[in-house]
């Protein structure tokens, strides 16, 4: 029992060691104060993060990854416009630094924010906080902004309490994909020659369509002309018959 014991807490080191879980600690929320504790997060949009945390205080928030060494920087930025409904808080985050930004600025192609009158202002965004941002190198004021799609931007939710949990969704465009479609001279040749092989079997269809029925046409007269032939003969000669046995009984 006592080699089993150590056995097994040999391992627990080892898995501590190679394979560290992030810590973390409850999450609460104020108005005023803002978010603050840790959550285990496992992708922001579709960056996928191995033993993720997110670690926020007040309007910062941080996302690392766990190693050996401790935990690694990998996102950060601040959060904004965040509310609670029962045990969940919901609201926006905003990534401007980390080694994972590049990866993110990927994820969308076209910055741009909607205002509360209507209008659209494109650009890239950039320096939001609680109260404004830029975009197209104009500061806007937070209250007259509806929505915001940049690929640093993202939408999130999280418990409060023990054993929180948090998500993220981007809020940027996706870029389209585009298809090209390769044309070469050869591809063109066999089209041509195609049509020019279809034009001459409709062509050839037509020409046997009107030579048949004259080639019908012209047999019925032949065989009709060659009756009429016919008869006439076997009129000629009953009538020669007739006349030869008319001399006959009329005597010299």
């Amino acid at each position: 029992m006592r080699f089993l014991a150590l056995f097994l807490s040999v391992v627990f080191a080892f898995q501590m060691t190679m394979f560290p879980y992030a810590a973390q600690a409850d999450v609460s929320y104020d108005a005023a104060a803002g978010v603050k504790g840790e959550a285990p997060v496992n992708k922001v949009g579709s960056l996928l993060l191995a033993g993720g945390l997110a670690v926020m205080a007040g309007t910062a928030i941080t996302i690392a990854t766990a190693s050996s060494s401790g935990n690694v920087t990998q996102l950060s930025g601040n959060t904004f416009k965040t509310s609670m409904s029962g045990n969940t808080v919901r609201g926006q985050a905003y990534f401007d630094n980390g080694p994972k930004l590049s990866q993110i600025d990927a994820q969308s192609n076209s910055d741009y924010v909607e205002l509360t009158d209507g209008s659209r202002v494109n650009g890239p965004v950039s320096n939001v906080t609680e109260q404004s941002l830029r975009v197209g190198g104009q500061e806007v004021s937070m209250s007259s902004v509806a929505s915001i799609h940049s690929s640093r931007v993202f939408n999130f939710t999280c418990t409060t309490g023990a054993n929180p949990k948090m998500t993220f969704t981007s809020t940027g465009v996706k870029p389209a994909a585009v298809k090209t479609t390769k044309t070469s001279s050869s591809s063109g040749e066999h089209s041509t020659m195609t049509k020019v092989i279809v034009t001459g079997i409709v062509l050839a269809g037509v020409a046997c369509a009107i030579a048949i029925p004259v080639a019908i046409a012209c047999s019925n007269r032949g065989h009709n002309n060659r009756g009429n032939q016919a008869q006439n003969q076997l009129a000629q000669a009953m009538l020669f018959q007739n006349l030869s046995r008319n001399r006959i009984d009329s005597g010299p």
